[in-house]
């Protein structure tokens, strides 16, 4: 599912809203602790610590991904 958040000004910093859905299908509280990891052009939040992985690798699978998209949606239904 994806959810369209807009940034917010907190003091001198700034956040973002997680819906309470979300969090609770992740099993996220209020206090926890999660990752940002960032992968190219985008911001990956975890629960976990992600491993290192190189850009290189990323890419050259963001590329897949792309290239077989239909394929990949064909397959997951």
């Amino acid at each position: 599912m994806t959810y369209k958040q807009k940034l917010t000004k907190i003091g001198n910093s700034v956040g973002i809203i997680i819906p309470k859905q979300l969090l609770e299908s992740l099993g996220l509280n209020v206090g926890n602790e999660i990752y940002l990891v960032q992968v190219q052009d985008r911001v990956v939040l975890d629960k976990n610590e992600a491993a290192s992985v190189s850009p290189e690798f990323l890419k050259v699978a963001e590329s897949i991904g792309d290239r077989y998209s239909k394929a990949f949606e064909e397959l997951a239904s």
